[in-house]
């Protein structure tokens, strides 16, 4: 994994957005990825028989073990360390549901883990400026796929997996090798802020292998 903060400033949206929006074309792109999922009797099972509901459970940020439900981010790029402009990390900014700022941290790049979310190698990123027990000072995410710049040429919305905690021991177990997510079927997503309806329904149907619309099945009423 070679990290390029290219792809991920900007503003990013919680997935938790594009499941709990009723948006008729959303609506239709839950309908649709349920009715697929429903086909495969393993994903049917791991599903709770709904799409939806899976990913509001799996997506959740708001819950016993976290204060905050969170809306989005906004990244920025690092500040320079001494002479060092090439810092693998950037400056975050956590936003709750109505986007207004909860706090921002500087992120460096820690170590990769190498089995995280997906079973795929995760970067994990230690907040500079955290103090003693905030829950936003370990970050545990996916490289953002498509990369950014793929929505330009056609391609999907980016978006990413990630994982947050006051400590990394919270996230993972174990240490090397063997080392593992303690949270393996949590799943908190943020997607690229500057996509479209279309293409945010697109996203939804494409995590359940389903082709991209060309244009939205519901015209606006506007």
């Amino acid at each position: 994994m070679d990290f390029n903060v290219n792809d991920w400033l900007g503003d990013w949206i919680s997935f938790e957005h594009l499941i709990n929006n009723h948006d008729p074309n959303l609506d239709r792109a839950w309908k649709d990825s349920t009715k697929a999922m429903r086909s495969k009797p393993l994903f049917a099972i791991m599903m709770l028989g709904d799409a939806r509901r899976f990913w509001a459970k799996a997506c959740k940020t708001l819950g016993k073990e976290w204060r905050f439900r969170i809306g989005g981010w906004h990244i920025e790029q690092p500040s320079a360390v001494g002479d060092d402009d090439a810092v693998a990390g950037f400056n975050l900014t956590w936003l709750d549901e109505k986007r207004t700022p909860i706090t921002t941290h500087e992120y460096r790049l820690d170590h990769v883990h190498d089995k995280g979310l997906e079973g795929k190698p995760c970067y994990v990123f230690h907040a500079s400026d955290a103090g003693a027990s905030d829950p936003f000072a370990v970050l545990i995410a996916m490289e953002p796929m498509p990369e950014r710049s793929a929505l330009r040429h056609g391609g999907l919305l980016s978006h990413l997996h990630f994982q947050y905690a006051s400590d990394e021991g919270e996230l993972i177990k174990g240490t090397g090798k063997q080392a593992t997510l303690r949270h393996r079927m949590w799943y908190p997503t943020m997607c690229a802020a500057e996509g479209t309806l279309l293409d945010q329904c697109n996203i939804v149907r494409a995590l359940h292998h389903l082709q991209a619309w060309r244009e939205l099945p519901v015209p606006s009423s506007d």
